[in-house]
């Protein structure tokens, strides 16, 4: 169906704000153009089966933008598109192109073919390299796509059509995705956006099983597609996770539905849906079902890979509703409990964390509340790939399913970065903060699959008695367990030790970073020799040189313990300002560093400078809290060495309590010394004297 110009305009807007967020969010990703091919890049890429992906535009590319690998399988890309002051100029045109615009696939399609003596850049070279290892294994494909931001003209489809039919011999596919084709994605469920949902499935033979509550049938997939298509992501409020991009499963759905016998057979391979609705209506026909304010709880990626494979020109519209039928199972409720068990016993096509079967618990909803009404307000990711999926389509329908519009949730409404936290995260910085690091840092599958773990995480917080000896106590292990309320910590407790979590990552180096530091400072030392930029000596000299190096071993070390980091600084805080309490915490988020993190959602900048400072400042308490860690993991290596030396597994080692008792005494020793004049203390005072007030 053709698009209205409103659509058309609608459609364009929302593509051009994905482009400009890709621009924001992808280092690698400079300009507007580049953004293009991104994203096509991402959408016809062979996904997370591909075992190799690269954007290969630039000088001698070939016509060819981007390509993606997977055993003998390759799918090749062209991008064309106007610049964008044209497109600024002309939001209500398309851009045609003439027949020039089918140069650049028809010069790729003869090299990759064998047919070109022209030289290429290297990462051409190397894809053809690929091709050519591959070209006479049996199930080589070569699927060649010309994206098009517009529309080609008469002439121009004529010439893309005898190309394409020109290699149809030659196992190569070509595909050509027009500016109508991109932006219906974005057009999805833009009719509906609020209101009541209500949708009709035909069933298929008229045949339905019917019991209390319950209806089982056979939907014709193109209803499946309009219903989608006509409500988008509302219908997934109740889901435990959004769509999975790039997903094999996903891709194998697709890929069955490009031929007519799989289509036929689609209902006996596939899993189907499974909704709950509030109401639904048979007529005495039995030839559909109308369904009111349904929710589907299991099959999105089967309906998500419907949608796809039609968008993506896999299978048209009429052949999915002549040939394809989906198994659908209704049941009628709205008893919470019950429809929590239905979507966590069903949700298993695509593999299911345990994270995601715990997303509709009361507790992850409450917690989410609270961060929701924080001033001002985060995002708390319960579902995989939540965030993402709702900030698709312009993030269009953010507001109908999180209760407030994107823009609450970002500093700056034109950048991508937004504040957000995943509840992984929240249960790892949790566990660390109230004196579990060793829990925090073991594995994150436990914080959801561990009913004892998540419940430390999500269902317990310290009383202020536990603060208190929290706070004084070096060996924080056997008393651990004791003076913890069953309630839920607040969404302040949470976030200051996500901020804590968040600056310590950020202070610490990468291990290039830190072994380059270190191997530079050999060289300087006149232990290790340097020509032309690159270390010469020895890997074995290299490596005799580390193990000795108080550089290294520092920052390996706070690399491998980030989790008692946290739990560290936290016990500092506690001895200083008290119980960490929610009012406590508050305040802190609204004091020194946190206070930025807070409104802004980011802290890598300010606690990587405070990696190098030579002078902080009073108010920099987050900044030299760490910069003392640092300190005192430098005496730690000193007085462990051997210990750390001698062992193969030395994250392991560090998560030990009696580890993390010998690291806050040593952190204490200094924190004590009067004498010390450093850039996180002045002469003359212990560190917890020289930290400022609230």
């Amino acid at each position: 169906m053709a698009l209205s110009s409103e659509d058309f305009v609608r459609g364009i807007e929302l593509l051009t704000k994905n482009l400009e967020q890709l621009q924001d969010e992808e280092r690698e990703v400079g300009d507007f153009h580049r953004a293009f091919e991104f994203y096509c890049m991402r959408k016809y890429s062979l996904g997370t089966s591909a075992t190799t992906q690269h954007i290969t535009a630039g000088k001698k590319d070939l016509g060819i933008d981007f390509f993606s690998a997977s055993e003998s399988k390759f799918h090749v890309g062209q991008c064309k598109i106007p610049d964008k002051d044209w497109l600024e100029a002309n939001p209500e045109k398309v851009k045609p192109f003439g027949p020039s615009a089918i140069d650049d696939p028809r010069d790729a399609l003869s090299y990759l073919c064998g047919g070109s003596q022209v030289v290429p850049n290297d990462r051409v070279r190397h894809l053809y390299s690929l091709v050519e290892a591959s070209r006479k294994k049996e199930d080589f494909s070569l699927e060649f796509f010309l994206i098009v931001f517009g529309r080609l003209n008469e002439r121009a489809r004529d010439a893309f059509g005898e190309l394409k039919e020109n290699y149809r011999g030659k196992k190569a596919n070509l595909h050509l995705i027009q500016i109508d084709d991109l932006i219906d994605e974005f057009l999805v469920g833009s009719r509906r956006e609020t209101g009541d949902i209500r949708i009709e499935l035909h069933i298929d033979e008229c045949k339905v099983l019917r019991a209390l509550d319950y209806c089982y049938f056979l939907a014709n997939a193109g209803d499946v597609f309009s219903a989608f298509k006509d409500y988008g992501w509302r219908l997934f409020d109740l889901n435990l996770r959004y769509e999975i991009r790039n997903s094999p499963v996903n891709r194998d759905i697709i890929l069955s539905l490009k031929k007519q016998k799989s289509r036929r057979c689609f209902h006996h391979h596939n899993n189907g849906l499974i909704i709950v609705t509030q109401k639904y209506s048979v007529p005495q026909d039995n030839s559909k079902i109308t369904l009111h304010q349904p929710q589907i709880v299991n099959g999105l990626q089967t309906v998500k890979s419907i949608f796809n494979a039609v968008s993506e020109k896999e299978v048209s519209l009429d052949d999915l509703k002549k040939d394809c039928k989906v198994q659908v199972k209704v049941i009628r409720t709205d008893d919470p409990q019950s429809i929590t068990d239905v979507v966590r016993a069903t949700n298993n096509q695509n593999p299911m964390t345990p994270r995601n079967l715990k997303a509709n618990n009361r507790d992850q909803k409450t917690l989410r509340t609270a961060f929701l009404n924080l001033t001002p307000r985060w995002f708390l990711q319960v579902k995989q790939g939540e965030w993402e999926s709702l900030n698709q389509e312009g993030a269009r329908f953010f507001k109908q399913i999180v209760g407030y519009p994107l823009t609450d949730f970002r500093p700056d409404p034109t950048k991508r970065k937004a504040r957000v936290i995943d509840n992984e995260d929240a249960a790892k910085a949790w566990l660390a903060f109230t004196g579990f690091a060793d829990l925090a840092g073991d594995r994150v599958t436990h914080f959801f699959s561990a009913d004892d773990v998540y419940e430390l995480a999500f269902q317990s917080r310290p009383a202020a008695e536990r603060w208190t000896v929290f706070a004084e106590a070096m060996d924080f292990n056997a008393e651990r367990r004791q003076t913890l309320e069953s309630q839920q910590g607040g969404a302040e407790q949470y976030l200051l030790a996500y901020f804590v979590l968040q600056f310590g990552k950020s202070f610490v180096p990468s291990p290039q970073e830190y072994r380059d530091v270190a191997l530079n400072e050999g060289v300087k030392a006149g232990k290790l020799t340097k020509a032309s930029g690159s270390i010469t000596s020895s890997e074995a000299d290299q490596d005799s040189y580390l193990a000795e190096s108080s550089i290294y071993q520092t920052w390996r070390l706070m690399a491998n313990m980030k989790e008692l980091l946290v739990e560290t600084a936290a016990q500092i805080l506690a001895r200083k300002y008290g119980p960490l309490c929610r009012e406590t915490c508050g305040a802190m988020l609204r004091s020194f560093e946190a206070a930025e993190f807070l409104q802004s959602g980011d802290i890598r900048e300010t606690a990587s400078n405070a990696r190098g400072a030579t002078d902080l400042e009073e108010s920099a308490v987050f900044s030299r809290v760490f910069a003392l860690l640092r300190y005192g993991a430098t005496q730690f290596w000193e007085e462990k060495k051997k210990v750390i030396l001698s062992s193969s597994r030395l994250r392991t080692l560090l998560l030990q309590r009696e580890m993390a008792a010998d690291f806050k005494r040593i952190v204490w020793e200094c924190a004590e010394r009067k004498g010390l004049d450093k850039p996180w203390k002045p002469e003359g005072q212990t560190f917890l004297a020289s930290l400022p007030r609230m």
